[in-house]
């Protein structure tokens, strides 16, 4: 083999090397497909988002009244979202995590084989899916689910040590300060209120695969409306945001609203009133003390 002939097959090799990390790089992406307008709020900045785009840890996401969302991981995972429901992407120690604070969404995982569960976190109830298919609607004050396939795992956020595990065809609901209640039907209202696209199999969307995720539009800056109800959520995520969303607390009217609910958002009393900085020691030289001695 010749200089040139080297000089090219190396050259191959390390095109081949980087379409090979490309490929999988998109392929462990997370992306959101909108039915519509999502809106996103992304470290402290809000978009109005309406093309495919690739997630990131810490998103926050909210659908409206008319719209929806899918979210499809590299792992086959499909998440879709209902109108009207509110998701955040959080970061699991093991595997992937979801907090849903109000709305409905319905999973489909792919036999999980090497693949760690998804972790749904919701107010009144955590949950746990590792293969398989099921619904969930939550509010504030009450968490109810249909497990279709599969099986899940449960616990109450007051009871973390406590986990129950249920298989296919069963539902579950509990209210916020209550027992879990477990059944094989699922409620009459919790059928009547779900949405009709979630009675059918979820299946990965049509988005051609040369399509590329868009990045943001230029977005502006979260305002206190639009993270409200994420500050005062019951949640493990919400231990996070002081540290994420202080920067807002620097400027009006961002600051005084956050001092109006106080009540509800006791951790950011030391942003509003941090304590007062402890008088510096002056240090002492030992000529100083060599001075002192010899004028007594």
């Amino acid at each position: 083999m010749n200089a040139r002939t080297l000089l090219h097959t190396l050259r191959l090799s390390v095109a081949l090397a980087c379409l090979c990390a490309l490929h999988d790089a998109q392929a462990d992406q997370t992306m959101l497909l909108p039915e519509g307008t999502v809106s996103l709020i992304r470290a402290t900045t809000a978009f109005n988002v309406d093309m495919p785009i690739a997630l990131q840890p810490g998103d926050l996401l909210a659908t409206d009244v008319h719209g929806g969302a899918q979210i499809e991981d590299g792992d086959g995972t499909i998440i879709a979202l209902g109108a009207d429901t509110r998701v955040a992407i959080d970061a699991a120690p093991h595997g992937n995590a979801l907090a849903l604070l109000s709305g409905w969404i319905k999973i489909a995982r792919p036999h999980a084989g090497a693949f760690d569960p998804l972790s749904i976190d919701t107010p009144a109830l955590h949950a746990s899916l590792r293969d398989g298919s099921a619904v969930l609607h939550a509010s504030r004050d009450m968490t109810s689910l249909f497990i279709e396939a599969g099986s899940m795992t449960l616990a109450l956020p007051d009871h973390a040590d406590a986990h129950q595990q249920l298989d296919g065809e069963h539902y579950a609901e509990r209210e916020t300060g209550k027992p879990l209640v477990v059944g094989t039907r699922p409620a009459t209202s919790f059928i009547a209120a779900m949405p009709l696209p979630f009675r059918d199999p979820l299946a990965l969307s049509a988005t051609p695969a040369k399509a590329k995720p868009a990045a943001p539009a230029q977005g502006r800056p979260a305002t206190y409306a639009d993270i409200a109800d994420w500050l005062s959520a019951p949640l493990p995520i919400r231990r996070g945001f002081v540290a994420r969303f202080r920067p807002l607390a620097q400027g009006e009217p961002f600051r005084a609203q956050v001092r109006q609910n106080l009540r509800n958002l006791p951790e950011w009393r030391r942003v509003l009133c941090p304590p007062p900085a402890m008088p510096r020691r002056r240090a002492v030289s030992p000529a100083q003390n060599q001075s002192t001695e010899v004028e007594s």
